[in-house]
């Protein structure tokens, strides 16, 4: 926290309002990684306003982005959904492919917090074609991952058994030894079912 504050510091005594945004960003991530969401949400706006003001289009779709996020992990779904569909439509427009599938897969985590998993389940499937299409391997190992848990909730297991192996094999491609105990744990829990 130290380190980015002192970086906001530098960034606006010299004028910089494009890193000034960057930097409060950054504080806002931190923020909501400690689990400070108010703190975070804060950052974020700050950061938000920055960039609609300077006209950086990416900058407002990753402060949005930030924000559906922690407004999910507060528990406002429908608030995180809102942010999550304005950034976006701006990755869209600005032509962002990988942020485009990681804002997708977001509004999956939360349509799926909402309990409307098929819904959750449709948006981590157009998350997956975009990142196969530009070769996110790790984002699709995500996708995978994700899908697999709503189709727990909608008791499609062998939909569930499929994605987790899927996500596995990747996760394992990559050496991701954490995420491969993951899947495998799922797989187990669905075997035991």
């Amino acid at each position: 926290i130290e380190f980015h504050q002192q970086s906001l510091e530098i960034k606006r005594e010299i004028g910089d309002r494009h890193g000034e945004a960057q930097s409060l960003n950054n504080l806002g991530n931190v923020y909501r990684s400690l689990g400070q969401y108010q703190q975070a949400i804060k950052f974020q706006q700050q950061s938000l306003a920055i960039a609609w003001e300077i006209g950086d289009r990416q900058g407002e779709a990753r402060s949005l982005g930030n924000l559906g996020i922690a407004y999910k992990s507060l528990g406002q779904y429908q608030q995180a959904i809102e942010f999550q569909q304005q950034s976006l439509g701006i990755k869209r427009e600005i032509g962002d492919r990988q942020g485009e599938a990681q804002s997708l897969n977001d509004l999956g985590n939360a349509y799926d917090s909402l309990g409307q998993y098929q819904q959750a389940v449709e948006f981590h499937q157009q998350s997956l074609d975009i990142e196969r299409e530009i070769g996110d391997r790790r984002g699709e190992a995500n996708s995978y991952f994700n899908q697999g848990l709503s189709f727990i909730k909608l008791e499609q297991m062998d939909e569930a058994s499929e994605s987790f192996k899927a996500a596995r094999e990747i996760y394992e491609s990559l050496g991701l030894s954490t995420d491969v105990e993951d899947c495998d744990e799922e797989l187990q829990n669905l075997s035991s079912a």
